[in-house]
């Protein structure tokens, strides 16, 4: 596993949330640093004596020892780069955070770490009986073969192309996955709610 895990986060929820989400997203992209993403979802950051985020408090309150907002794509979605795992315990919060405004939201996330391995989905909504769930469906058998091509060979472009393809397709896959496992009453429950 290598050491940057992109997260594509869409959240699907009625204009108000959408506007909350988008003020909140202006707050982290101002300089892009992990501090500005933690103060612009949490109320009470830990923060070091440089400025950055303790360390201990990322991995309890974010779910990995660094998060920051990497691009915001607008509507909804935006992408985070976080250190080593996805940052569940920031999926939880943001669904918290969505559900207050909009009852009805659902997230979901398309993950990969920079190396493929692991690629992930993540999906949070309410199952049939109202009980806010969750379910994460992970691979780590993807392998990227361009790894042992050079950037100039005749056949590069084409097989980064498929394979990036076939990423995109699994990750599809996995998120299915997940909708199904929660429509049919086998999500997990999303945890209660962290002091912030």
């Amino acid at each position: 596993m290598a050491n940057n895990l992109k997260s594509m986060i869409k959240v699907i929820a009625n204009n108000k949330a959408i506007a909350e989400l988008d003020r909140r997203l202006e707050l982290a992209r101002g300089d892009h640093s992990i501090a500005a993403f933690a103060e612009a979802f949490y109320d009470r950051v830990e923060s070091s004596q440089n400025g950055g985020v303790i360390n201990s408090w990322s991995l309890d309150r974010l779910g990995s020892k660094w998060t920051y907002l990497s691009d915001d794509w607008g509507g909804g979605e935006f992408v985070t780069e976080s250190a080593w795992y996805p940052p569940t315990e920031f999926f939880f919060h943001l669904y918290r955070l969505m559900c207050s405004i909009d009852p009805e939201v659902w997230i979901e996330v398309q993950y990969e770490d920079e190396a493929y391995n692991p690629i992930g989905a993540f999906v949070l909504k309410k199952d049939s009986t109202g009980t806010a769930v969750y379910c994460q469906k992970e691979d780590c058998s993807m392998e990227d073969p361009t790894l042992d091509m050079n950037w100039d060979d005749e056949q590069y472009d084409q097989t980064q192309l498929e394979f990036m393809e076939s990423v995109g397709e699994k990750q599809q896959e996995m998120l299915e996955f997940c909708h199904q496992m929660i429509d049919t009453g086998n999500g997990e429950i999303v945890p209660a709610k962290k002091d912030n």
